[in-house]
C-alpha cells in the first residue's frame, strides 16, 4: 500500500454526493471532519458477489433487504494496519446497536496476492474474531461499484438505503475522534 495513502489524516464524509468517487479530499469542506447536516444523499449501490462469511451457507446479503434498518459497510483488507485499527470499532457497534437492527457487513477487498485467496480470508476472519458478515469481493467489483479509493473507509446506510456518512482512514488515527463522531452519527440515524 502506497504509505501516503495509508497515513492520510481521516476525514468525515457527509453527503454521499461528495462520496462516491465523489468521496472529494482533504481540501473539500464536506470532509472537514466535524459532524453537519448531509447534502443529498444517493442509494447505496448494491452488493455484488456470493462469496460471504459469518452467514448461513449458502445465502448472502443485499442492502435492498436492509430497507428500513441502518448499515454500516466497510471496506477493508486483512494484511492491512490502518484497516486492523478499526476493526474493534466495528466490533463494539455491532455489540452495541445490533438489537435495534444495526448490521455491520464488511467488504474484503484484497491488495495483495495472499489477500485474494478465499481461503485466506476465512482464515483471517476467524483469527480477528470477526463476527459480523463480510463479503469477499476478490475481484474488486464492489470496490469498483463505490469507487473507493483506500482502505479502510466505512460508510453509514440510513433506512432508506442510502449512504449518509463515511470516513476513510483509520477512526483515531492521530486522534481524530472518529470513532465517537460516527457512533453519533448511527445513534442519529437510528432516530430518523
Amino acid at each position: 500500500m502506497d504509505m501516503a495513502v495509508a497515513r492520510k489524516a481521516p476525514s468525515l464524509l457527509l453527503g454521499f454526493g461528495v462520496a462516491l468517487g465523489l468521496l472529494g479530499s482533504a481540501a473539500d469542506p464536506l470532509c472537514a471532519g466535524e459532524p453537519s447536516q448531509p447534502s443529498a444523499s444517493v442509494a447505496a449501490p448494491e452488493l455484488t458477489g456470493d462469496a460471504w462469511l459469518n452467514v448461513p451457507e449458502g445465502s448472502r446479503l443485499s442492502l435492498a433487504s436492509r430497507k428500513g434498518k441502518v448499515t454500516i459497510l466497510h471496506f477493508w483488507t486483512f494484511d492491512c494496519i490502518n484497516c486492523k485499527h478499526n476493526l474493534p470499532a466495528y466490533d463494539r457497534w455491532e455489540k452495541r446497536f445490533a438489537a435495534k437492527g444495526v448490521l455491520v457487513i464488511g467488504v474484503h477487498t484484497p491488495e495483495t496476492a495472499a489477500e485474494r485467496n478465499p481461503a485466506n480470508v476465512a482464515r483471517k476472519v476467524k483469527e480477528l474474531g470477526i463476527s459480523y458478515p463480510v463479503l469477499v469481493d476478490s475481484d474488486h467489483e464492489n470496490w469498483r461499484r463505490w469507487q473507493q479509493r483506500l482502505w479502510p473507509t466505512v460508510y453509514l446506510i440510513d433506512k432508506q438505503g442510502r449512504v449518509r456518512y463515511g470516513w476513510e482512514g483509520e477512526l483515531e488515527y492521530q486522534g481524530a475522534g472518529g470513532e465517537a463522531k460516527m457512533t453519533g452519527l448511527i445513534e442519529a440515524l437510528l432516530k430518523e
